[in-house]
């Protein structure tokens, strides 16, 4: 593909230009939202993952008193 010139007058490219920075503010709001969220999602997942050690931890405690009750009865 060949470049060839490309010519704007010159209030267009002022516009040109003030298009571009509302482009790059969003863009700087966007990556500042993924942020956010995995920020977010990596608090959350480690809220999981500890509500999953405490349930494993509840089923092992269970075990433990079930064995005992077997064993005695």
């Amino acid at each position: 593909m060949e470049k060839i010139p490309l010519f704007i007058k010159v209030d267009h490219y002022e516009d040109v230009l003030d298009v571009i920075g509302l482009i790059k503010e969003k863009l700087g709001g966007i990556k500042q939202s993924f942020e956010k969220i995995e920020h977010l999602k990596s608090e959350e997942d480690a809220k999981i993952e500890s509500w999953h050690r405490t349930v494993e931890e509840i089923e092992a405690r269970l075990g433990s008193i079930e064995h005992s009750l077997f064993e005695q009865g």
